[in-house]
């Protein structure tokens, strides 16, 4: 009887099997080499000789260093910086232009600056146009937005509101190290003009205003502050009622960074 030769479905099962199996050998080169280099780094490691680093650490610049006549993308430790970026002439090592080497301590504590803040809006304080509290982040300063600070719906800092801000802004520039926070709040009512179509433009703007007298009428050092408007999202007090939702319509002053 002829012997029966293999063809049609059988052969092509038997290639298929072997070309399957040939991403064996590459997934096994790859272990091999992933193996070699954790026994690498852990001789790295455990030595204690830096002879034998140097050694090993000229190899690898050898393989995979530049190419001779090429020079480094990033200057190493060893490469002069001066070459590759430029250092302005009578300008400090550490600290900043024209800044300390190591960081001033921040001035005055926060019972210190409340009470001078107490003091300086005593009258604003008893009208119930003012509140001061404390909290983590530190010491608040409240301000009514509602015909106090601004106009209802207005992003207008009134003439009342700039007498106040003064007074915060006295106390302010005998703390030239704390960094300020102005926060924009509303209550629920929605607002939709066309200069604000929400809460969030209106609470922002606020904010930004308030930054902006103190830095420009004022003279103090803008880069003490940042604005945040937060529309209704953080009220004070549930909107509930007339009285609550006036709380919430605010402009808070957080001095930051107390003990």
């Amino acid at each position: 009887m002829p012997k029966r030769k293999k063809g049609g479905h059988e052969a092509g099962l038997e290639l298929e099997s072997g070309g399957m199996m040939r991403w064996l050998l590459t997934y096994a080169d790859l272990i091999t080499l992933l193996l070699a280099t954790f026994v690498i780094l852990y001789a790295l490691a455990s030595t204690k000789s830096a002879v034998q680093l140097q050694e090993v650490m000229a190899q690898f610049r050898a393989v995979f260093g530049p190419i001779p006549g090429n020079t480094q993308i990033l200057p190493n430790q060893s490469s002069n910086p001066g070459e590759t970026y430029k250092v302005i002439p009578g300008e400090p090592q550490e600290g900043g232009p024209g800044g300390p080497k190591s960081p001033r301590p921040v001035k005055g504590t926060g019972g210190e600056i409340a009470n001078q803040i107490k003091g300086a809006l005593r009258q604003q304080l008893g009208a119930n146009k003012v509140s001061i509290r404390k909290e983590a982040r530190g010491l608040v300063i409240s301000l009514a937005t509602d015909k106090v600070l601004f106009d209802l719906g207005d992003t207008k800092i009134k003439p009342e509101m700039k007498e106040i801000l003064n007074e915060v802004a006295g106390v302010l520039k005998q703390y030239p190290d704390r960094q300020i926070v102005v926060e924009g709040h509303t209550d629920d009512l929605a607002i939709q003009t066309t200069k604000l179509p929400s809460n969030w433009e209106l609470s922002a703007l606020r904010a930004t205003a308030v930054v902006k007298y103190l830095v420009t009428e004022k003279g103090l050092d803008p880069s003490r502050f940042s604005a945040a408007g937060y529309g209704e999202y953080q009220p004070l007090v549930p909107n509930i009622s007339e009285a609550n939702r006036r709380l919430n319509r605010r402009v808070d002053i957080i001095i930051t960074k107390l003990d």
